[in-house]
């Protein structure tokens, strides 16, 4: 497959779908971040367990817990209901410290490291057609 390498604006792309390794839906429509639902799912730190919700926008590093998270700290992310690890062999280019993967439609995803404080992340497209549609789509609702 070739590889088209696309600039995203902070906070332009929002994840709608996002899914563990076993299809099962990481998006929280209980809880909101930039009044959109959260991306949520498990997180283990140092013998503690919780979750965690992820702002939805690409680029947008705020996130919240009730762990106390430490910079430097490397957290081990799963999905909230089967408990399937969201770690993939691939290695943070900056950390050295394996990734995380949020799974989205068409063989998409994003992955990100897990060390508390490194911002290292990219996003693959699957179906650039149908993300794109539904990006365009957004940016033309009136804002209120």
């Amino acid at each position: 497959m070739e590889q088209i390498l696309v600039k995203v604006p902070k906070g332009r792309f929002r994840v709608r779908e996002a899914y563990c390794p076993n299809g099962h839906s990481l998006v929280n429509p209980d809880k909101l971040m930039s009044a959109k639902p959260a991306i949520t799912t498990g997180v283990r730190n140092r013998g503690l367990v919780s979750e965690i919700h992820f702002n939805p926008y690409y680029g947008i590093y705020e996130y919240e817990t009730d762990l106390e998270l430490h910079a430097g700290d490397v957290v081990e992310l799963f999905c909230p209901r089967c408990g399937a690890s969201l770690t993939v062999g691939e290695l943070c280019t900056f950390c050295r410290v394996p990734m995380f993967a949020i799974h989205l439609p068409d063989g998409g995803e994003v992955r990100a490291c897990p060390l508390v404080g490194c911002r290292n992340h990219h996003l693959t497209i699957v179906d650039l057609d149908a993300q794109l549609a539904a990006f365009y789509e957004e940016e033309r609702r009136p804002k209120m």
